[in-house]
């Protein structure tokens, strides 16, 4: 039954590096450095380092990305919505 218990929380914890969205993300500011947007639904703010693009800001876009917290987020893809 330990056995089991412990599987069941190393399988959790490797979840746990999967890959994040956001609905809807309001670009703040944008360079080849770093991107901020805030979600649109929570109004948290998120902070990608490297994102290798520069979106528009004040547009909207659905975002995936890896990390964990709100800060050195990794950008993985990016959906224009307006």
């Amino acid at each position: 039954m330990k056995k089991l218990v412990l599987c069941l929380f190393l399988m959790f914890g490797l979840l746990s590096f999967s890959e994040r969205f956001v609905e809807e993300c309001k670009i703040l500011s944008s360079s080849y450095s770093h991107m901020r947007c805030q979600s649109l639904d929570s109004g948290k703010i998120f902070h990608f380092l490297y994102p290798r693009n520069t979106l528009g800001i004040g547009q909207v876009y659905k975002v995936w990305f890896t990390g964990s917290g709100y800060r050195n987020l990794q950008l993985s893809y990016f959906e224009y919505l307006y």
